[in-house]
């Protein structure tokens, strides 16, 4: 009797408390749909939290999620420029090494005079 004197279906009919409820009509049925946030301004849900409150509770639960998720997906990329950082690494240093023995195969002029003279002896 409550919610329909709320929704202002009482005798004489008076102006509705919750209003943003609607009927709706399902399976051939038909049955009221009223907001939680309408419930409690009517003051119908005592001593429980306003539905507002735990909409914004679960946006910043849902924001959070999202951080830790951006958060976790940095890390990966992290650890994967660490093993590209330590592969270009490796192969700097065996680049390095081709130079140190590139430049022993290398002949300098001395050289070159030294061993133009030992075949003309």
């Amino acid at each position: 009797m409550t919610i329909r004197k709320y929704l202002g279906l009482g005798k004489p009919p008076k102006p509705s408390k919750l209003p943003n409820a609607r009927k709706v009509a399902r399976d051939g049925k038909e049955f009221w749909e009223i907001p939680l946030s309408d419930l409690y301004e009517a003051g119908l849900m005592k001593g429980r939290q306003d539905p507002r409150a735990m909409g914004q509770a679960i946006n910043q639960i849902s924001q959070n999620l999202i951080e830790q998720e951006a958060s976790v997906s940095l890390r990966v990329e992290n650890e994967a420029l660490k093993k590209q950082i330590e592969l270009l690494e490796r192969n700097l240093e065996d680049l390095r090494e081709e130079i140190r023995f590139s430049r022993r195969a290398i002949e300098t002029a001395e050289t070159q005079k030294e061993r133009r003279r030992f075949w003309k002896i």
